[in-house]
């Protein structure tokens, strides 16, 4: 059984209007500052309305409730992620170029402060609130895992990789990626990496990821 309070009856339209989409980014970017600053727990949906403006009705109508604002926060924060992902010239790029480009894009958003205080937001709220940790799994890993499994399937199809189990060769590759460093930084035990050093850790991870699967080829 879920432990999400039921959704507002007229949940999640979207805005069709500019003066509709400024009060869903409003109450986004409210939602985000609120969330980072006091803890999932500790804030309110009249808390975010007062700080962004406007009414319960609308955050309601555009979020059904708290978790759903949520939820549409972290999806904000990926697209523009998901959409480098995704480019009509990925499938184009050598695979190891690809896989490069997936990792980088993981790993500098993973390590941004926001991107850290979220996912500390959602494992402490995860064992009271499971069905948020699957919101934020879904919208945001394993939304990625998908995005390199489709990747991987294309690749075997034709031809350029060999035969496999593309959901664990997805995760088995963004694990190495984000490794111990994303563990580091969110028990903020050293200073962050430069961004040279992720992008020489994640070049070192798909020339071992890549090679080791090709060793697999017949």
């Amino acid at each position: 059984m879920s432990s999400l309070p039921p959704r507002h009856p007229t949940a999640r339209h979207s805005p069709t209007t500019q003066r509709g989409l400024k009060r869903r980014e409003a109450l986004l970017d409210a939602a985000q500052r609120l969330f980072l600053e006091r803890g999932f727990s500790q804030v309110s949906v009249n808390d975010i309305v007062a700080e962004a403006g406007g009414s319960l009705s609308t955050l309601y109508r555009h979020f059904g409730n708290k978790e759903g604002l949520f939820q549409a926060m972290v999806e904000r924060r990926s697209h523009h992620v998901y959409a480098t992902l995704t480019g009509d010239d990925i499938d184009e790029l050598p695979v190891e170029a690809a896989l490069i480009r997936f990792g980088t894009s993981l790993l500098h958003k993973a390590m941004d402060d926001e991107a850290l205080g979220i996912y500390r937001e959602v494992v402490a709220e995860s064992p009271r609130q499971p069905e948020l940790a699957r919101r934020f799994f879904d919208a945001g890993p394993g939304r990625m895992r998908r995005v390199v499994t489709d990747y991987l399937d294309r690749r075997i199809a034709d031809g350029r990789l060999p035969h496999g189990d593309t959901a664990e060769l997805a995760g088995m590759y963004l694990g190495m990626v984000l490794g111990e460093w994303h563990l580091i930084q969110l028990l903020q035990l050293e200073a962050p990496p430069s961004a040279r050093a992720i992008d020489d850790r994640v070049e070192r991870c798909a020339a071992l990821f890549l090679s080791g699967l090709l060793a697999r080829q017949p």
